[in-house]
């Protein structure tokens, strides 16, 4: 059994379960607490057992090199798109694959039925053909529907700070890209504090981050529990020693009359209580699948034994967060990706694996999200910032084998095209994050608290799987 792992105070203010408490925002965090404690949902414990795993490409995956048309008029569209093949000796330029390169798929719903996925992920291919993974093509963050002609005449209300990192990023993570800023919190935080009687006994967070704090999963009430791949994460203050605890426990026991020292008081003990209870629940379950050494794998091998623990941590639902970064390839970008989704296929495989050995690969859905797409034009041998992309979701729960949503039309000039091959998104990113809510457990009637947007794409009351990917298929 490994020691808890030591950091200091510095680390641990800005890691650590119990981070906000250390900030000014704490009087703010808990007056919304105490405004919205009323309409928190009254859902009762579920019977059975879900998690979200979501895997942020942080920098802007070039996604259109991920999911490629195959068809011969299609791919040579995309080809033109993208400035010509790209070539081993070719000095700038292409930045397309060859379609004798791709792993053919196909998908009914699509102007072509004729896709490639990009060769270094054969197991996001192998998982598609066999039913449990799909893609969600053109997705992006959109405040209401629009057209090519509403962009350009900016008659429609457009993302605050659209094509930057910072901002879609929060955007994503919010789902209220009319907002500059993280003050709507994260959409798992507010979904986790609406399902508040899920994981009624547990004293850890339904959202646990293996990246850090996170916009995600930050509610108005709530910050996620956060540890890494080396296990539960101790305060240097309470090391283990019986003097250093009785220590602890003599200074956490005094009375302060003021609110703010009082509840950071509360705040300390209840998180050093939580990595003592998460340290017990964890530190003994061990994976029996051999995981890739790298930043994505061992982070998901730890939420394998996260997940492997959920009964000793009375967890019904759990989301998880994993940030790999490194994906805003402005140069060298097909060796740059190529090596990026050589780790995520082969971190994928092992934890689709592990997830088979628990039996719950029908219990947990994995989703990619990431900043933004990328212009489909080179600017020599990478691309730039853009916006509409393509994602995927791997669970035995999907409705698999199938591209949802509308692939767009790659050729330069189309009604997709808003300039240097940034393509406008088809699809909402509120409509995408529906289905991750509804199959998780939220309400109908409760969707809207949790998607501020989503009325103007759809009816959350009577669609609540607005595309038919982890709900009743709308084909």
């Amino acid at each position: 059994m490994n020691p808890p792992r030591k950091i200091s105070r510095r680390r641990f203010i800005q890691e650590a379960n119990c981070a906000a408490v250390g900030t000014i925002s704490l009087f703010s965090s808990l007056l919304s607490l105490r405004l919205t404690a009323g309409a928190v949902s009254a859902t009762s414990s579920f019977p059975d057992y879900k998690a979200l795993v979501c895997l942020f490409l942080n920098g802007g995956n070039d996604s259109f090199n991920m999911l490629v048309p195959r068809q011969n008029d299609a791919h040579r569209d995309y080809v033109t798109a993208r400035g010509g093949l790209h070539t081993e000796a070719a000095d700038a330029g292409g930045i397309a694959l060859p379609s004798a390169d791709l792993l053919p798929i196909q998908s009914s719903g699509q102007p072509f039925t004729e896709f490639g996925i990009h060769p270094d992920l054969p197991f996001l291919q192998k998982l598609y053909n066999e039913g449990h993974a799909a893609f969600v093509a053109n997705v992006g963050t959109l405040v209401e529907p629009t057209t090519l002609a509403q962009y350009r005449a900016r008659t429609v209300r457009l993302p605050a700070g659209l094509f930057s990192h910072s901002d879609e990023q929060v955007h994503w993570q919010t789902l209220v890209p009319q907002v500059r800023g993280s003050s709507p919190k994260g959409w798992a935080g507010r979904m986790a504090e609406r399902m508040a009687q899920a994981n009624q006994n547990s004293a850890i967070a339904m959202n646990i981050s293996l990246s850090g704090n996170n916009v995600l999963q930050t509610g108005f009430g709530s910050i996620p529990y956060i540890t890494d791949f080396s296990g539960a994460v101790s305060l240097n203050c309470d090391d283990g020693d019986p003097l250093t605890h009785s220590a602890v426990d003599s200074l956490l026991s005094q009375h302060y009359q003021n609110v703010y020292q009082q509840t950071l008081k509360t705040a300390t003990r209840n998180a050093i209580e939580a990595s003592m209870a998460f340290k017990t629940a964890v530190d003994p379950i061990r994976t029996t699948t051999r995981f890739p050494n790298n930043a994505t794998a061992n982070r998901l091998a730890m939420i394998s034994r996260i997940m492997g623990a959920r009964t000793g941590l009375g967890m019904e639902r759990q989301i998880f967060f994993v940030s790999r970064g490194g994906w805003d390839h402005h140069s060298d970008m097909i060796a740059r990706q190529s090596s990026l989704f050589a780790e995520i296929n082969d971190s994928l495989e092992a934890f689709w694996t592990e997830l088979g050995t628990m039996g719950l690969q029908d219990k947990v859905v994995i989703y990619t999200a990431s900043d933004f797409a990328r212009t489909l034009s080179s600017n020599g041998s990478g691309s730039d910032h853009a916006w509409g992309g393509n994602h995927f979701i791997l669970s035995g729960a999907a409705n698999g084998g199938r591209i949802f949503g509308q692939y767009p039309t790659l050729l330069g000039g189309s009604n997709y095209d808003i300039g240097r091959g940034r393509v406008l998104p088809t699809t909402s990113v509120d409509a995408y994050t529906a289905e991750l809510a509804s199959w998780f457990g939220v309400p109908p009637d409760e969707l809207s608290t949790i998607i501020p947007n989503a009325t103007h794409f759809f009816d959350p009351r009577s669609t609540p799987f607005p595309l038919g990917i982890l709900g009743p298929s709308l084909v």
